[in-house]
């Protein structure tokens, strides 16, 4: 018991920060959605769309920042300092080319890319003039995934809260001004959404390059003095980092086909599904902090010789992760009428009303992600990446499988049965998961 609570203690200590600080892409599609539901219906249902997509381009950045996030954090256990500055500096350039590729792809050819996957052209318009703002914020995003990664390999995250705060702040007040047309400012709707977002990445960019500046802990690193950039250093993380990137991009790029072949369901359930989306994005901000903390943990670990312990950590951080995850998600959704409809909803409650029956099926699914994703991020932390991408590539090809069926045979239950797929999803990843770390024989990346 006592070696539980340390256990606990470590990942709740390490977790709690990056609920919120690891999160922020969420927020900023929580934000946008939720001034969008007040604002239209199609704009709900079109930025639930778009906002899917641009994580699907976010994740590249994710991907990277994640393998860099568990190379300084085996470093750090090392204690290689040298090392960690050096793979920090190979990400901020790198993470900042690609950004720029992707900026420029998105910004010029989103409607080519966009046409592919939808069929309304009220949701296409509406998508591409999200995407045409949101865009903008591409190059933040990306370096400021790189300053994260720096933090938590180092378990360091009180900087990453305090800027995610800011960024919700300023995301918050922006959409206020600029969907509803506020303060003088025009009314954009979901464009105004989109600015809004890119701008609040602007600003807590330069808030989290203040924060370090003044932040005498990382000192030791002596980051203002850029090493000369080694083509080894860049192709260890791209190793290690481009099967999470594209385990990332198969993740969120399922969601995004799962919304995809939701949109054939109509508006109105494509609204629905983004209303599911919008709470799902809330409850599981304890899954992704307790996920995100045990990568670095793990790592760690790994890094101070003491593989043995790997199992037992995840094991008790998926407990703690259950119970944190429960404490919101039970009274959230199995009285959602008591808890959420004062929030969301409207004069017309018909499409919150219409989603009471689907925000009950996600209890079971929240519930089961909360520990599901702890297994999976304990096998990203010891450095089986490969094991990853095939453990995601497996489980969400039933995922969309079952999603696939559902769309082209027509049910009643279509929409329910769609949404069920994510149990099999993540009970597909927990027991492959399992099995990999009771294994112990992980092939350790020589970092």
């Amino acid at each position: 018991m006592g070696e539980f609570w340390h256990n606990a203690k470590k990942v709740i200590i390490l977790a709690l920060p990056i609920m919120l600080g690891s999160a922020g892409q969420n927020i900023i599609a929580l934000t946008d959605s939720l001034f969008l539901y007040r604002y239209d219906e199609n704009d709900f249902a079109a930025v639930g769309f778009a906002s899917v997509f641009y994580l699907v381009i976010a994740a590249i950045a994710f991907g990277f920042s994640k393998g860099v996030q568990i190379l300084s954090a085996r470093k750090y256990g090392e204690k290689s300092i040298d090392f960690v500055k050096k793979y920090f500096w190979a990400t901020i350039i790198f993470e900042a080319a690609i950004g720029l590729v992707v900026f420029v792809l998105l910004f010029f050819f989103a409607r080519e890319i966009l046409n592919l996957f939808i069929n309304s052209e009220i949701i296409l318009q509406k998508s591409l003039d999200f995407l045409k703002y949101r865009a903008l914020g591409i190059p933040f995003s990306y370096i400021g995934l790189g300053l994260v990664a720096f933090y938590l390999g180092i378990s360091k995250p009180r900087f990453i809260f305090i800027d995610t705060i800011v960024l919700a702040v300023a995301n918050f007040v922006l959409c206020y001004a600029l969907v509803f047309g506020k303060f003088g400012f025009a009314e954009m709707g979901i464009a105004g959404a989109g600015l809004a977002s890119s701008i609040a990445e602007a600003i807590a960019f330069v808030v989290f390059i203040g924060l370090m500046i003044f932040d005498r802990d990382i000192k030791i690193y002596n980051l203002l003095k850029i090493p000369k950039i080694e083509i080894q250093w860049v192709k260890t993380i791209i190793r290690l980092s481009t099967p999470i990137l594209l385990q990332s991009m198969i993740g969120i790029g399922s969601w995004f086909i799962f919304f995809s072949l939701i949109e054939k369901f109509g508006e109105h359930n494509l609204a629905i599904s983004n209303l599911l989306r919008v709470v799902y994005l809330v409850l599981s901000i304890p899954c992704w902090g307790f996920g995100t903390a045990i990568n670095s943990i793990v790592s760690n670990t790994i890094g101070k010789g003491k593989e043995r312990r790997v199992l037992k950590q995840v094991f008790h951080s998926s407990i703690v992760s259950l119970v944190f995850t429960s404490v919101f998600a039970i009274p959230t959704l199995l009285f959602a009428n008591v808890i959420l409809e004062p929030l969301l909803g409207k004069a017309d409650s018909s499409l919150f009303q219409d989603s009471i029956v689907y925000l009950h099926l996600l209890f079971p699914i929240i519930l089961l992600y909360s520990v599901s994703t702890v297994f999976f991020n304990g096998v990203s932390g010891t450095g089986e990446t490969i094991k990853c991408l095939q453990i995601q590539f497996i489980s969400s090809l039933f995922y969309l499988g079952i999603t696939y069926v559902s769309t082209i045979y027509p049910i009643e239950l279509g929409l329910y049965v769609a949404w069920a797929s994510e149990l099999v999803y993540w009970s597909i990843q927990l027991v492959m998961s399992y099995l990999v770390l009771k294994s112990g024989s992980w092939n350790f990346i020589k970092f």
